[in-house]
């Protein structure tokens, strides 16, 4: 890690599409985008010394902290924040499966974290959390189908991450059901009192010509986005055919968890998997209970050569604040000091 910055990880990205702000890092008419979920109002970048992320940086100083950084494409994915004081260790569900930000017109096409850190302490059972309590839904919904929530919490022990293939799930389909499934189109929408727009159910990878689901899932962050809906379908019948794709998604054949190790960098094509977050010590007191990672997301087409020739009218249509990563960044050649 010490002969890497995360302005070379930015660049990198570059290649891969064009970065995106991450809603944690920025406002929209003046609230916070993560929580308001409002796509209209006023873009505006937060310091970072005023993002919740910030507060990493105090709670191990001087043994494990945030490389330096001031883009908003950075997401800095931590169990960790602010000054420990009085620890309360506490073990949470893990995430719900998702793909990243689904729920607009021009999706999230490549995806990538950077380890810092990786946990690496073990408990009594040689894992570093035990596995969470099977009969809480949470964070999925409370009528939730119990083999399928016993699918969704199939999750890793040692702080890995979690990936299901769907393009694979797709392929496993019989002909007839393939062509049935790519003739759907999903009512997505950011908020609940948004107008519904159309997507596919099933896409091709641009690069690649293979077909996949995309994101299966009737309500892949609940409380958070709405649930989704088939065209020409009820909301009731529309869950009961995703959570049956869903289902097939999450068998344990078309399964990968990757383990984290420091100085790796992990890239999923957001056309093809679904993934989720494990379940994670909070409240830590040691370091090696510290889980760090960094992460970009990309739009549009892969780029061999830097600087990006994106349009301004095409990052004003598809990625927050029109941002584009600073020369100072396309143009390194070199490798940190």
């Amino acid at each position: 890690m010490q002969r890497f910055s995360l302005d070379h990880f930015e660049r990198f990205a570059n290649h891969w599409g064009a970065p995106v702000p991450h809603p944690s890092n920025f406002l929209r008419g003046g609230k916070p985008a993560l929580s308001d979920g409002d796509s209209d109002g006023s873009f505006a970048l937060i310091p970072f010394e005023q993002r919740r992320v910030a507060a990493v940086n105090l709670a191990f100083p001087g043994q494990l902290e945030c490389l330096p950084h001031e883009s908003p494409a950075v997401l800095v994915a931590a169990n960790f924040h602010g000054p420990i004081k009085d620890p309360q260790m506490q073990v949470g569900q893990g995430g719900s499966w998702h793909t990243d930000i689904e729920y607009e017109p021009l999706p999230i096409y490549v995806s990538m974290f950077l380890c810092h850190h990786a946990p690496t302490s073990r408990g009594p059972g040689g894992t570093w959390v035990e596995m969470p309590d099977l009969s809480d839904p949470r964070p999925y919904l409370a009528d939730s189908d119990h083999g399928l929530l016993k699918l969704r919490k199939d999750l890793p022990l040692n702080g890995e991450t979690s990936f299901a293939d769907t393009a694979a799930a797709f392929a496993s389909l019989s002909q007839e059901e393939q062509s049935e499934l790519a003739s759907l189109q999903l009512r997505r929408r950011l908020n609940e009192g948004d107008e519904r727009w159309l997507a596919p159910l099933v896409r091709t990878n641009p690069r690649l010509g293979i077909r996949s689901m995309h994101s299966p899932i009737f309500a892949s962050r609940p409380g958070v986005r709405p649930p989704i809906q088939v065209d020409g379908k009820t909301m009731k019948a529309s869950r009961a055919l995703l959570d049956r794709l869903e289902s097939l998604v999450l068998q344990p054949r078309f399964r990968y968890d990757h383990v984290h190790v420091a100085g790796d960098v992990t890239i999923w094509d957001n056309y093809m998997t679904m993934h989720n977050s494990p379940p994670v010590k909070s409240g830590v007191s040691s370091v090696e209970d510290a889980r760090l990672l960094y992460r970009l997301s990309c739009k549009g087409d892969p780029a061999i050569e830097l600087p990006r020739r994106d349009s301004d009218a095409w990052l004003g249509a598809n990625i927050p604040g029109s941002y584009r990563s600073p020369q100072t960044i396309v143009n390194l050649r070199q490798e940190p000091a």
